[in-house]
């Protein structure tokens, strides 16, 4: 049976509908991770991420605004749980991707990590079945990178809400699960999503720094401008403001002013 969310709002409605793809998908989720959105499909409307993921939201916008859709995700835990039973978390993060640059990126990062990487086209594959990352008492309470048949997407991604355009998108994404291993640790996964995005935002930097150079070199102001003297300034504090956009989101990331340098290469004078 497919789940139904009547209580949905008409605006957040409208916004998943526009969505083309996957990454119109991803930055909803963002959106709706930070509170932009009140509803998500798959989720109970109008309810915010689950508490114990709040410390995550950062990386998860990050990863969803590249392209990499979460559908999933929980810390890793070693603790007490409200029953009164000892609960083990593996930090775990599911999603979906058709970037074939971001999914070998995530994956490489993952694998350096010494992560667990379950991966699915339409095919299952090893794991389809998922693997235990929650256990109570002793016993396996959830799993992890089950391979999900179009039915089941369907339920989560309901095509009623975001279209048959992006439905089919997701219905065709890589099925991507990755995993620590290690019970009740909370830093190495996340850590390793940090670092991908991390590489984004630098090369983002350094696509800016290299348009700037190239837009003030003498041969393009004369090619675009009549007067390129005059041009110049306009044209180098337009691209500056992209540059230190570009800037302030890889800081904001994590990235390093020695990084950051580095990438920027010769000041566009």
């Amino acid at each position: 049976m497919k789940l139904r969310l009547p209580w949905m709002s008409r605006e957040d409605k409208r916004c998943w509908r526009s969505a083309a793809g996957l990454r119109d998908l991803g930055s909803l989720v963002a959106a709706w991770l930070i509170g932009d959105i009140a509803s998500q499909p798959g989720y109970q409307p109008k309810c915010g991420p689950d508490e114990e993921t709040w410390h995550l939201i950062p990386v998860l916008v990050a990863v969803n605004r590249l392209g990499y859709v979460t559908d999933g995700s929980q810390p890793g835990f070693d603790g007490p749980g409200d029953d009164g039973q000892r609960w083990l978390q593996r930090a775990a993060v599911s999603g979906l991707v058709d970037d074939p640059q971001l999914r070998d990126r995530l994956v490489a990062a993952a694998k350096m990590a010494g992560l667990t990487v379950v991966q699915h086209d339409m095919t299952p594959r090893r794991h389809a079945e998922g693997i235990p990352v929650t256990k109570s008492g002793g016993h396996d309470y959830t799993w992890f990178g089950r391979f999900l048949p179009v039915r089941d997407l369907q339920t989560v991604w309901q095509p009623e809400i975001i279209g048959r355009r992006a439905f089919g998108k997701v219905a065709g994404a890589w099925q991507l699960t990755l995993i620590d291993p290690e019970w009740g640790r909370d830093d190495v996964l996340w850590e390793a999503l940090a670092e991908v995005v991390r590489q984004y935002r630098l090369e983002d930097v350094e696509r800016q720094a290299r348009k700037a150079r190239e837009a003030l070199t003498h041969e393009n102001l004369c090619r675009r401008f009549a007067n390129p003297f005059l041009a110049r300034p306009m044209v180098k504090e337009w691209h500056e403001e992209r540059l230190n956009a570009a800037i302030d989101e890889a800081k904001l990331s994590g990235c390093t002013d020695a990084a950051i340098e580095l990438v920027v290469g010769c000041e566009c004078d």
